[in-house]
């Protein structure tokens, strides 16, 4: 869309890779962010001190607030071990510098596998696609693979309004500002009043109908738009086919995503560094990286 190619940005870990790369601007960040973690003046930082930037780490990655799951709060755990190398001790400058360092490259090189675009979006999209050539025969193709028990009209326009995309300007169906906005469900039935109620049959019905929502939606987004981050990568499982056709480029690819993770004195692989060994894998699978989400998120946009 014209209006979406406007308002996107491609993160891509070329940025990251110039940071890292440029020496004195590199440093001169290592050291603001040093001194901002820094509280007590000492010229090292302690766990206590290191806990914003893993926050920030954990976020960069797409994973939940620490404290919300098992499973990403072990990986937010697994670095904060980068920085202290698992133990309860200080880090000096030149080790967080390092750490730091690695990690960003390491996602830098994540983001150029799996570039993320960063769109703003406000109705336009959304409101360009309800009035284009394109409108009827999505719709008419997002109607024929609606199952709807009772046929209402509701009952398919919520079904409808979930399979929108962001190439259609709706954000998400994922995210609470799409699926908890009650002031959308209120307006709902004042615009559709009683034929909610009504069964439909014909998918010409359900095309006159679903503009009025839609255009609704479209509308709040004009008074409170939201920044969607989406990959557009399609993970269809093709790079998985071709590693496992290939033997020696599996067992390649095994013995180097081995080699990154930590053993036991047996030389055993915890199940706990699982998720590290897939992610060195990853690359060779055509697999999005760790921490990547199943689907799109989206922020609403502050003033």
């Amino acid at each position: 869309m014209k209006q979406q190619q406007h308002q996107q940005q491609v993160l891509d870990g070329s940025n990251i890779m110039k940071l890292v790369g440029n020496e004195e601007v590199f440093s001169s960040f290592v050291d603001h962010k040093f001194e901002e973690l820094d509280r007590d003046r000492d010229g090292q930082l302690s766990v206590k001190e290191l806990q914003p930037v893993v926050a920030d780490i954990g976020a960069a990655l797409g994973l939940p607030a620490q404290g919300s799951s098992p499973d990403s709060d072990h990986i937010y755990s697994e670095v904060l071990n980068e920085f202290t190398h698992g133990k309860q001790e200080k880090v000096c400058k030149i080790e967080f510098r390092e750490v730091l360092s690695d990690i960003l490259l390491g996602m830098a090189a994540g983001l150029k596998r799996d570039p993320i675009v960063v769109l703003r979006m406000d109705g336009e999209d959304l409101e360009e696609f309800i009035n284009g050539p394109g409108y009827e025969p999505d719709m008419a193709s997002i109607f024929s693979q609606i199952e709807s028990p009772d046929g209402s009209m509701w009952d398919f326009i919520i079904k409808a309004l979930d399979k929108l995309t962001v190439e259609q300007g709706m954000p998400p169906s994922s995210d609470s500002w799409v699926i908890d906005l009650s002031h959308l469900k209120c307006r709902l039935l004042q615009i559709l009043g009683n034929s909610n109620k009504r069964t439909i049959n014909l998918s010409e019905t359900f095309l006159v109908e679903f503009k009025k929502p839609a255009d609704c939606v479209a509308q709040r987004l004009k008074g409170q738009p939201v920044i969607v981050a989406h990959s557009e990568n399609i993970f269809d499982g093709s790079g998985i086919k071709r590693l496992l056709s290939n033997k020696f480029e599996l067992d390649k690819t095994r013995t180097a995503a081995l080699e990154i993770v930590p053993k036991d004195r047996n030389g055993k692989l915890s199940k706990d560094y699982l998720r590290v060994a897939l992610d060195g894998v990853a690359a060779s699978a055509l697999l999005p990286r760790i921490g990547a989400v199943a689907q799109d998120f989206g922020l609403p946009v502050q003033d």
